[in-house]
């Protein structure tokens, strides 16, 4: 028994080693001609290229012209599929990312024109609106982040666009091989021009939208840069709410006191070494009351004499709490 095992090992190993046979490779010229014809009809473009091709290497004179013609439908219908059916690019694409260019355009000039506003007023002695601020903000930072994560589609759509234009240029090869080989044959050259002309017209709606991608990503941080400086003249309680963003792919706007650790508890960071924390006027009062209703009497607010506790009057070096 123990004999036996060595053999039967050996055998399993011989056994996977050996490799399938190939199954086209069983068949013979016309058989993969008419394999790939009738795949082709049934709309399996990738079996239908494989077993064309196939009978091409075969370089059988009589079936090359029907099987160059077949093969350029072939790969003609697999880029068409990639387009989702249509034979031309979806210029809506390009249509959504120029609105957003124009966009990022209006919300720069926007907040550009609130933040003369606010200098203004300040050097004026005067307090700023920020109503109007506040609203060009919110609207910079949503252009800002729909921009952000329509990027990567548009590339995606750039990329699909690419293995289209390769499948229908090999596409026109195989019209026009086909052509040479005869010259009465009139449909594969009107084919090879049909095509040719929607590849022009691809090729362009293709150039146009990488040319809108680049721009965009050149106002992305002309946008961004503007954010920061409006939301640094603007108080941190007033600023927007989508400031901080939803996640870690949002970029977060607020001042670096106020943002959240990542990957934290959600806590506010500490303040920088030298910097105050400042709080706003409703954690200030909150604070106070409820001091008030601990110890029953009312907290010092200001450094005049006969508020400290006891009556005793403040160190001359005591500073009032900026709140």
């Amino acid at each position: 028994m123990k004999s036996l095992l060595p053999l039967l090992l050996i055998a399993a190993t011989a056994f996977a080693a050996e490799k399938a046979p190939d199954e086209l490779a069983l068949l013979d010229t016309r058989e993969l001609h008419n394999r790939g014809t009738l795949r082709l009809q049934q709309g399996d473009l990738v079996g239908a290229e494989e077993a064309l091709r196939a009978s091409l290497a075969r370089n059988d004179d009589v079936l090359r012209l029907p099987a160059l013609h077949n093969l350029g439908h072939v790969r003609f219908g697999r880029g068409k599929v990639a387009l989702g059916g249509k034979t031309v690019g979806d210029v809506t694409e390009l249509s959504i990312a120029r609105s957003y260019l124009e966009a990022s355009d209006a919300d720069i000039s926007d907040m550009q024109d609130q933040i003369e506003i606010i200098d203004k007023a300040k050097a004026d002695g005067k307090e700023p609106d920020y109503v109007p601020a506040v609203s060009a903000l919110g609207g910079g930072i949503g252009t800002y982040r729909t921009v952000k994560k329509l990027i990567p589609k548009e590339e995606a759509m750039v990329a699909k666009r690419a293995g289209v234009i390769a499948s229908w240029v090999r596409s026109v090869g195989d019209f026009r091989s086909a052509h040479e080989l005869n010259t009465q044959d009139q449909p594969s050259l009107q084919n090879a021009e049909a095509i040719e002309e929607l590849l022009r017209a691809l090729k362009r709606e293709t150039l146009a939208l990488e040319e809108t991608i680049a721009d965009q990503r050149k106002k992305q941080e002309e946008l961004r840069e503007v954010i920061r400086e409006l939301a640094k003249r603007i108080p941190p309680d007033k600023l927007p709410q989508n400031a901080e963003g939803e996640g870690d792919d949002d970029e977060n706007f607020l001042p670096e006191g106020m943002q959240k650790p990542k990957g934290g508890t959600g806590g506010k960071t500490d303040p920088r070494e030298g910097q105050e924390k400042r709080m706003s006027e409703q954690e200030a009062r909150s604070s106070l009351e409820s001091l008030k209703g601990e110890f029953g009497r009312k907290m010092p607010t200001s450094d005049k004499p006969g508020n400290s506790p006891g009556g005793n009057k403040p160190s001359s070096e005591a500073k009032k709490k900026d709140y």
